[in-house]
């Protein structure tokens, strides 16, 4: 297999996280000008808007490929602003059966292992860490999202940090160390639908871990991918399973991450075809009122 070309995350190395910490003042300044509670007045295509979005939009599907907002209140229209930015980066895509455009990622008390197969269970709905990966819709849901978007309301007693990874890095660490097992990663493997389907759809769908027509793309959950071949009727073999286990092993090189903590009023944008990204297990606070809450967008940018 093949090396891909240098690309702003191609080498490995972020160039650390692109954050705006002062990216959105002009954003922030408009929205205070404004009266907080009377929000549906303000005109969100100001062209202070429209040049953040065309900066995010550059950034995500060209560039390093995740950015980090910072400075937004959090307020009852807080998730308002977001969605709407989300709006002019691309199309809000639907996450679940239920057709949610804008998704709460917090913990609802949920097992994995005890309850995995059951419609709605999710590791986002739980306060397990997640190992590094990209989002993947299940059939149902139609396409896979360009760029996932996150809006921290809340943030945990302890834990939850973010981590990155460029795929480009993932890649090309395999080219030069184990190229047979980048070959196998180019072809198909069931991956878990997690119940999500229709009446006499399959339950699994097949997908290659990479594909590249002129650009690079990774599909990856680990975790699904196990599920989805026992589902399938169709085990693993040791040639299977041991390109998958490198993928983790370069992963979690300290070398190849960005880390960093969301705080409230933090947006984090990422792209999901060539940036894997994870977070760490945490604990939550016993208040109801003050326990980690997310809010996940989908987008497809055309």
């Amino acid at each position: 297999m093949f090396d891909i070309a240098e690309t702003p995350v191609a080498a490995g190395l972020f160039d650390g996280p692109q954050v705006w910490g002062n990216g959105i003042d002009d954003f922030v300044t408009l929205l205070r000008r404004e009266e907080i509670d009377a929000l549906q007045r303000l005109d969100f295509s100001a062209a202070v808007l429209v040049r953040l979005a065309a900066r995010l939009r550059q950034e995500l599907m060209h560039g390093r490929g995740f950015v980090v907002l910072r400075g937004l209140p959090v307020t009852d229209q807080s998730a308002e602003i977001y969605v709407e930015l989300g709006r002019m980066l691309g199309e809000t895509l639907p996450q679940n059966v239920k057709q949610e455009l804008l998704y709460d990622v917090r913990d609802e008390g949920y097992n994995i292992d005890k309850q995995w197969g059951t419609v709605g269970v999710r590791f986002s709905k739980t306060t397990q860490g997640l190992q590094f990966h990209t989002d993947s819709a299940p059939a149902l849901m139609g396409a896979t999202p360009d760029v996932v978007g996150l809006l921290a309301l809340r943030t945990a007693k302890q834990g939850g940090e973010s981590a990155l990874v460029s795929a480009y890095a993932v890649h090309n660490a395999l080219a030069r160390e184990q190229p047979a097992y980048l070959a196998r990663l180019y072809r198909r493997y069931h991956v878990d639908r997690r119940s999500e389907v229709r009446p006499g759809e399959p339950l699994t769908l097949q997908a290659p871990v990479f594909t590249f027509d002129g650009e690079l793309k990774m599909r990856y959950f680990r975790f699904y991918i196990p599920k989805g071949h026992e589902v399938a009727g169709a085990p693993l073999g040791d040639d299977d399973i041991a390109p998958l286990d490198f993928v983790d092993t370069v992963c979690a090189r300290p070398s190849m991450q960005v880390t960093f903590a969301m705080e409230p009023g933090d947006m984090q944008f990422v792209s999901n075809n060539y940036v894997l990204h994870s977070r760490t297990a945490y604990e939550d606070w016993p208040e109801p009122e003050r326990r980690r809450h997310l809010k996940r967008l989908w987008l497809q940018v055309a």
